[in-house]
């Protein structure tokens, strides 16, 4: 039986009795239904002796408002990804943009920065309502994490401005266009530890926007003859990387 996950922002020990906090305990009562006694898992993306891991707990007390788990052991458990993969998701409507964090965090995505274009949404939000989405983002890459079995927590970070991509450098950096001239296979040749990937929101990036990506040594890349939507893109790349370079398929 799959025993249930949660992510814990705090630090954890062995024989620590952990209380959760209410957000955790309305799902534990109301949607798991989980009763006293029952085996749970912990992590908090904190190394342990320099080892990535988790932790089994027993709850020990559950009520409406309450619930305390007993935590027991720590195990080691690594199964990031040896790629470093960085996600530049053009911003998407909420729910594409949604199903692009949580299954690039399924597939070992290690960042993701969503990113203003001129054809994203989310341009009229004030700084509160963009914390507020934000926050929302990194609560969907959080339950995939927890769903998924990692145990490394993927930040969303701050969106930013195409030009800000600059700032963040790797070995490859790739950026998807369905009029690229290169396509996957000519990547086989190559070996990258660290990749950016870059992608377009509906309607795709302007022509000024691939421009620039390719003055700052992004390379055009197509995925084949269809053309594929934002929250489809980014998702066949990785899992091209993924397989090429990394852990897909072992």
């Amino acid at each position: 039986m799959r025993l249930s996950r949660f992510f814990i922002d705090e630090a954890l020990s062995p024989g620590q009795s952990l209380i959760f906090p209410p957000h955790l305990v309305n799902y534990i009562v109301n949607v798991l239904r989980l009763k006293k006694g029952a085996d749970v898992i912990l992590f908090n993306g904190q190394l342990i002796d320099e080892q990535n891991g988790e932790f089994t707990a027993t709850l020990t007390e559950i009520s409406k408002r309450n619930c305390v788990a007993l935590i027991e052991n720590f195990i080691v458990k690594n199964i990031e990804s040896p790629i470093n993969t960085h996600l530049f998701q053009g911003i998407s409507r909420s729910e594409r943009m949604d199903y692009t964090i949580q299954k690039a965090v399924e597939l070992g995505i290690s960042c993701i920065t969503p990113v203003f274009t001129q054809r994203s949404n989310l341009r009229k939000l004030n700084d509160k309502q963009l914390q507020k989405k934000r926050l929302h983002w990194q609560g969907v890459a959080t339950s995939a994490c927890e769903q998924s079995g990692r145990t490394t927590l993927v930040n969303i970070m701050p969106p930013i401005q195409v030009e800000k991509i600059s700032e963040f450098k790797a070995e490859l950096n790739l950026l998807l266009s369905p009029t690229a001239q290169s396509n996957v296979s000519d990547l086989q040749s190559i070996k990258a530890k660290s990749i950016n990937i870059f992608i377009g929101p509906e309607g795709g990036l302007s022509s000024e926007e691939i421009d620039w990506a390719v003055n700052q040594d992004f390379q055009e890349i197509k995925l084949g003859n269809r053309v594929l939507r934002t929250e489809t893109a980014g998702l066949v790349i990785l899992s091209i990387l993924q397989f090429l370079w990394g852990d897909l398929g072992i």
